[in-house]
């Protein structure tokens, strides 16, 4: 009995890592990457004692997610194999969950405005576009030429309307922060970063930013937003979170460079010496959502524990934190294949397959 329960695990074990191995393979590298970046671009604008670096990732961070969460939920949508009413549904939960996951972070630490319910409403709004579009990119280049324009004034008379009373509206103001007027982050605002993304998502996946021309781009994003942010200084502004044009396009530019940037990175150095040089980064990428309730819950200890209430933007915080998301996913990722707040925002779709798998399996029979 004892030989046939170890076979029988051992087959379990194999399994498991076939699994595994498949999902790593089938997964875009640069993607991982960038997410991972992404969330080290957070923890230096979030704790960063030095104004220039964290000036920097505080014009990138929030819009490169929103970009990558644009670009993930087209390649869900081509994973979903035109089920349009699961995908939908899936990305409805996700969306909900991460509104509440949010809200719990929001009332675990005060210092840090939780950008995860503005992308949780994102994901609500974003996922009907990507069942309609798809990869059109000039769609999606057009919205996001739409969102440049219109956000900015409907920032202005959302607020108008909340400083005539309509902020006692109770949820619908809330609703309304999250859409449109929010004090760092917009839905609207990252609408038109994601629909950039996704407008340029096809080139990505062909490879065009491998190579030479890859690494000029990207150079040419970069300067490119720079040149629109100082633009933007010169006449309306453009600080960040400000939601004016220049500083939204601006995003837009300097997302898609740094997103750019990381699949050039991948074609020129190899994929084997990303994962055994970036192996940490590219993993913390993969669960970045867990990487950013760690990240939180780690400066809400280390701010009530060792700071005594002080502020959390300290060389010796950013350093001890950034290293403790890293190590982390590391180490999760040795032991299971999926974060664990990764694992939650799967439910949905796994729960939906069950139950379609089942009605067709009784549609069948009958």
């Amino acid at each position: 009995m004892g030989g046939v329960s170890a076979t029988k695990a051992a087959g379990h074990r194999a399994r498991l890592a076939r699994r595994v191995n498949s999902s790593a393979s089938a997964r875009l590298l640069w993607l991982d990457l960038a997410r991972g970046l992404a969330v080290v671009s957070m923890i230096v604008a979030h704790t960063c004692p030095w104004g220039r670096p964290s000036i920097v990732t505080e014009y990138l961070t929030a819009p490169w997610f929103a970009m990558l969460i644009g670009m993930s939920l087209v390649l869900a949508w081509e994973k979903a194999s035109g089920r349009a009413w699961h995908f939908l549904l899936a990305s409805l939960a996700r969306g909900v969950l991460l509104i509440g996951v949010g809200e719990l972070l929001q009332r675990a630490y005060y210092q840090i405005d939780i950008v995860l319910q503005t992308l949780g409403l994102l994901t609500i709004v974003l996922a009907p576009l990507v069942v309609l579009l798809g990869r059109r990119t000039w769609a999606w280049a057009g919205i996001a030429v739409l969102m440049v324009a219109a956000s900015p004034l409907l920032m202005a008379a959302g607020r108008e309307w909340l400083a005539a009373g309509g902020a006692d509206a109770g949820w619908p103001a809330y609703l309304l922060d999250l859409t449109a007027t929010g004090l760092h982050y917009r839905v609207t605002t990252f609408v038109a970063i994601a629909a950039a993304g996704i407008a340029a998502l096809p080139s990505l996946l062909a490879g065009r930013a491998a190579g030479r021309r890859g690494m000029l781009v990207a150079g040419a994003l970069g300067v490119a937003a720079g040149l629109t942010y100082l633009a933007g200084r010169l006449t309306v502004g453009a600080t960040p979170y400000s939601g004016t044009w220049p500083e939204i396009l601006g995003a837009i530019l300097l997302s898609l460079g740094a997103t750019w940037g990381s699949a050039w990175l991948v074609s020129v150095v190899g994929r084997e010496r990303v994962r055994a040089w970036l192996g940490a980064v590219v993993d913390t990428g993969r669960m970045a959502l867990t990487a950013y309730a760690v990240q939180v819950l780690a400066l809400a200890a280390i701010v009530r524990l060792w700071l005594d209430g002080g502020r959390d933007d300290h060389w010796q915080v950013m350093v001890g934190v950034i290293a403790l998301c890293l190590t982390f996913s590391w180490a999760w990722l040795k032991v299971l294949p999926i974060g664990p707040l990764e694992w939650v925002l799967r439910l949905p779709g796994r729960g939906l397959t069950r139950v379609t798998a089942a009605g067709e399996e009784s549609v069948s029979s009958a």
